[in-house]
């Protein structure tokens, strides 16, 4: 873990488990796709370790159990996961909140000169509506989602691409995250890393990832950055 403040330019937020608790309104969404299934529903903490990589694996995770990966060419499959966007599209944000002190750091990190960006596996409409319905997509002068380009985290591209088009160079970009899949997509791209530890890491502590640094609260996060021009 680092001792010095990383040189920064571009801070990359993921959005669920990071800046938002979202896993809320996930939980009623999932409930509501395995009770139309005729499945047992699932408690919370079951939905908030199954969360990552997106809608289609936390489907699947909690339809055919926590190891699994979202199957392809299974047309009852797929009408599930659009019985799943199509609650959610509209109950997103019924319960999700953004994390204690989240929005008081970001406008102070963009008030200081940094530049602000969101890259999720959320679809991009998705993450836009949620952080529209939060009163926080002002933050960000990016919002890449899964779905924006041919790959998605852990590739690094997402994290590539919006650094290119905030003009900066990877060595000056750093990416907040909660999980192995954020770590993962940093350390291709060879960017900074920091973790939360109040996210969905699927059980994994966040420290054993070598981050360079871990935060508990935000109002951790300013003090480990230097604004680079």
């Amino acid at each position: 873990m680092t001792t010095t403040k990383l040189p920064c330019r571009t801070l990359l937020f993921d959005l669920d488990g990071t800046l938002v608790d979202s896993a809320p309104d996930l939980w009623h969404t999932m409930n509501h796709v395995m009770g139309k299934l005729g499945l047992e529903t699932l408690a919370l903490d079951q939905v908030r370790n199954f969360v990552g990589n997106g809608a289609r694996f936390l489907l699947a995770r909690g339809i055919y159990g926590e190891h699994a990966t979202a199957p392809d060419d299974n047309p009852d499959f797929e009408a599930a996961v659009k019985l799943f966007l199509d609650y959610y599209q509209e109950h997103m944000t019924d319960h999700s909140r953004p994390y204690a002190g989240c929005m008081e750091i970001l406008q102070k990190l963009k008030d200081s000169g940094f530049k602000l960006a969101v890259v999720t596996n959320k679809t991009e409409k998705m993450a836009k509506t949620m952080l529209s319905n939060l009163s926080m997509d002002h933050f960000f002068a990016e919002i890449v989602g899964g779905d924006t380009l041919e790959e998605r985290k852990p590739h690094p591209l997402p994290l590539l691409y919006t650094l290119k088009k905030l003009d900066t160079p990877p060595s000056f970009g750093v990416m907040v995250g909660d999980s192995e899949t954020d770590c993962k997509a940093a350390r291709s791209a060879k960017c900074g890393l920091i973790l939360v530890s109040h996210g969905y890491n699927r059980g994994i502590a966040v420290n054993t990832l070598n981050p360079d640094a871990t935060i508990d609260f935000f109002e951790e996060l300013p003090p480990l950055l230097e604004l680079t021009s």
